[in-house]
């Protein structure tokens, strides 16, 4: 776990003033998405391509394209017991400069960055760098997420080296009484998908990281 200290702007009071354009644009997405939100509270969410969450915003584009990682976050806190409403989480991961490679959330999130928000919590979490490390480890913990990019190893182009350009996925799973359930695998779900074991998330396709928790 990162240093609970490290540095995360909760409004845009404590952004620096060289953020001004950076805040400027999380108030807009964040007053957009509470107008859209309608006063939910904290809710486990499903597919990121169906409402409410299709007509909300991360960055410049509909969080149905790249919200899956914002998702898994607030997924995990309310799993966790910590829930809170998604709007405020969107607006804290653009006030803190979360989006990957691209500011205007493109590409989403950056998975291995996640450490950040988790920090600003309080939450206690296993950082797993490999997929052997989560496969082992998630019989014993509560929940978990997992990022992977979505090109099949299988069918990547070039020898296998095109993992990337089908871009990159982050799901929050939690453990059963049967097994294992996940959320928002696929961008239509309407309901957690059961599944045997986090392996099958990912398989076939390339790890990237994955965090574990207990309460």
């Amino acid at each position: 776990m990162k240093d609970k200290n490290s540095r995360w702007a909760l409004s845009p009071e404590q952004c620096a003033a060289v953020f001004r354009i950076r805040t400027k644009r999380a108030e807009k997405v964040y007053r957009h998405n509470m107008t859209i939100w309608d006063g939910r509270g904290a809710i486990l969410l499903n597919g990121q391509g169906t409402e409410p969450l299709r007509s909300m915003k991360y960055g410049k584009y509909s969080m149905e394209w790249n919200g899956c990682e914002i998702i898994a976050c607030a997924n995990v806190l309310t799993m966790l017991g910590l829930g809170e409403p998604l709007p405020q989480i969107v607006r804290e991961f653009m006030l803190n400069g979360m989006p990957f490679v691209f500011p205007g959330g493109y590409w989403g999130t950056a998975p291995r960055q996640l450490w950040r928000f988790l920090d600003s919590r309080g939450v206690e979490y296993r950082r797993c760098d490999r997929a052997d490390e989560l496969e082992k480890g998630a019989a014993a913990a509560e929940c978990g997420i997992v990022s992977f990019w979505n090109n099949r190893l299988s069918e990547a182009r070039l020898r296998g080296l095109d993992f990337f350009s089908g871009g990159l996925h982050t799901v929050a799973f939690r453990r059963t009484l049967r097994g294992y359930e996940v959320f928002d695998l696929y961008s239509n779900d309407t309901a957690p998908r059961p599944i045997g074991s986090p392996a099958e998330i990912y398989r076939d396709k390339r790890f990237i990281v994955g965090y574990l928790f207990n309460k």
